[in-house]
């Protein structure tokens, strides 16, 4: 077994619409909730210094949303290997996950309604640690995820006879 990272697939383009959409969504529900927050301080005595830590950031927030889809876009990436699947992300944190194929339980595919619209879904893979997902791709093309799910559960069946 080679100690060389293989070639990864990659998520197609439209996942980083995803990816966008859904940091604008964190940034909406934080600009809510520190308004909400800036909103009660400012009853407390405070006045207009009350909407500075909520703004700065909502601020934060924004910036992050800009910077950080296009990068985790460019780091997510697997590959179906004989024995395993690989799935590498991480912007900050690289993680590269192995999924032994006689390990894996079950496999399922999910779209939530903007992944949807997007043609979209999410892989998830199931071993027996029992805690979760133990390796997930979002992003993936609704086709590619449905064929990937198939492979794993065709080699799941023949690892089990």
């Amino acid at each position: 077994m080679s100690d060389t990272v293989p070639t990864l697939e990659r998520l197609p383009p439209n996942a980083l619409t995803l990816f966008r959409l859904s940091g604008l969504i964190r940034i909406a529900v934080y600009g809510v909730l520190g308004s909400f927050a800036a909103f009660i301080l400012s009853r407390t005595g405070l006045g207009g210094w009350a909407w500075l830590f909520p703004g700065a950031a909502v601020l934060v927030c924004g910036v992050l949303a800009a910077w950080y889809p296009p990068r985790a876009h460019q780091r997510w990436g697997w590959a179906l290997r004989e024995h395993d699947l690989l799935i590498a992300h991480g912007v900050l944190v690289r993680r590269l996950v192995s999924i032994p194929a006689g390990r894996i339980q079950h496999v399922d595919v999910h779209q939530g309604p903007i992944e949807r619209a997007l043609g979209l879904a999410r892989l998830q893979v199931y071993t027996a640690s029992g805690g979760g997902a133990d390796g997930e791709i979002p992003g993936l093309a609704r086709e590619t995820a449905d064929a990937l799910r198939e492979k794993l559960v065709r080699r799941e069946a023949d690892d089990v006879v």
